[in-house]
């Protein structure tokens, strides 16, 4: 019972750390809380329960025999004094494929890589400007011109920008870019989950659909406010902040527990390249039955001992290539046919 409850354990304290950075994060950000937007408590104690609750997922996920034993791999195979500059730039490759560009979701569909870049783009856009906002970590204030806005950052004045300018547009309607791109990628999303029978055949309300309604209501009670003080005199705008404030916070609650979760997989899965570019540059493992290669021998190895070390040891018939596993199962079916039972 102790060795099950071990990773709970080290996810719980992992999980309790990263809260703990975020609380001290947003006090001393905050200078000690005098910057502190109070309306904008719920959404900083709601990014507090979220950092728990990613990282204690993240710990629970990276102690899995298969994903700690390509962590590990990655990481050495990484900082390894001969391979590190090369590594390095095949990282800032692999970065900008895999998570900049998302170039792997375009060769699916044009449609899937414009929906996926459309939401990730523009929850990363919202994200930016929405933790450091509730965290007291940027103010706006009135330079000494009284016309135009100064950015404090964490206290000290960064930038002074005029109203009227471009960059007073992107600040002042960063939030709203971000949910019009969001809204764009889930109408595609959405396009592809209705009229797509590929995509029809394998989705699921919880995995497909409700991770687009959550993004959906977010972006448009976030537009809704910014209609309701633009057009409609700030009619009905507490209610509508309270409301954008729920979908926010089931968002970033909801972040650890469903399908967003792959966010915070991808960085390490970057891992893997290195891992299978080490593999071809070694050996092949070998049939038993063929003698043919027909994987890597570090791959075949480390998934030998990750089966082991989970209680399912196959013995030889590991050492079989797919192919020849194949056949074996023929064999024994049309033995077991004629009745006398075939074992390879």
């Amino acid at each position: 019972m102790a060795k099950k409850s071990q990773p709970q354990i080290i996810s719980f304290v992992a999980g309790f750390i990263a809260a703990a950075l975020v609380i001290a994060a947003i006090y001393f950000g905050s200078g000690g809380l005098t910057r502190f937007d109070a309306p904008l408590a719920a959404y900083a104690a709601a990014t507090v329960f979220a950092a728990f609750a990613v990282v204690y997922r993240y710990a629970m996920w990276l102690q899995r025999p298969p994903t700690w034993k390509y962590f590990v791999s990655g990481w050495k195979l990484f900082l390894k004094p001969s391979r590190l500059i090369p590594n390095v730039v095949k990282f800032i490759g692999l970065l900008w494929n895999n998570i900049v560009a998302q170039r792997f979701i375009e060769k699916r569909s044009p449609q899937r890589w414009m929906a996926h870049m459309c939401i990730a783009w523009g929850c990363m856009i919202a994200f930016l400007i929405t933790f450091p906002l509730s965290w007291g970590w940027i103010q706006f204030n009135s330079a000494a011109n009284g016309k135009d806005y100064v950015v404090e950052f964490m206290g000290k004045a960064t930038m002074t920008f005029p109203p009227d300018s471009v960059i007073g547009f992107l600040f002042f309607n960063g939030l709203n870019i971000s949910a019009v791109l969001v809204l764009t990628g889930v109408a595609l999303a959405m396009h592809r989950r209705v009229f797509e029978h590929g995509a029809q055949a394998v989705q699921s309300i919880a995995s497909d659909f409700i991770p687009l309604f959550i993004l959906f209501a977010v972006s448009v009670t976030g537009l809704m406010l910014t209609a309701s003080y633009k057009l409609m005199g700030g009619t009905h705008f507490s209610f509508l902040s309270l409301l954008h404030a729920f979908t926010v916070i089931v968002l970033l609650l909801y972040l650890p527990f469903g399908k967003f979760f792959h966010i915070i997989q991808r960085p390490a899965q970057l891992g893997v390249a290195y891992y299978k570019e080490e593999g071809l540059r070694g050996e092949m493992a070998k049939c038993a039955r063929s003698g043919e290669p027909f994987q890597t021998k570090l791959h075949h190895d480390d998934l030998v001992e990750v089966m082991k070390e989970i209680g399912m040891d196959f013995g030889r018939h590991q050492d079989l290539s797919p192919a020849e596993k194949r056949k074996l199962i023929a064999l024994n079916q049309a033995s077991a046919i004629d009745g006398v039972p075939y074992v390879g």
